[in-house]
């Protein structure tokens, strides 16, 4: 996959999505429901609180897969 110059973010960021779907669906979805945390809204970088709570809920939903019953959480 090649990335195009000329597209807009958004047009970069479906051609990345439409990728990583057909390679592995289930963590492609967690990628994409939880990136609307780093959205800071404008040209500023997300704040380092906001990438701590990607992370927070990229792992819970890893955990979810591998774990699917909760079994061994205490």
């Amino acid at each position: 996959m090649k990335f195009k110059l000329e597209n807009t973010f958004e047009d970069n960021l479906a051609l990345f999505q439409a990728e990583a779907e057909q390679i592995d669906p289930e963590c492609a979805k967690i990628l994409f429901d939880n990136l609307h945390i780093l959205d800071s809204g404008s040209d500023t970088a997300p704040s380092r609180a906001a990438i701590g709570e990607f992370h927070k809920a990229v792992l819970a939903a890893l955990d979810g897969l591998s774990n699917p019953a909760g079994e061994g959480k205490a």
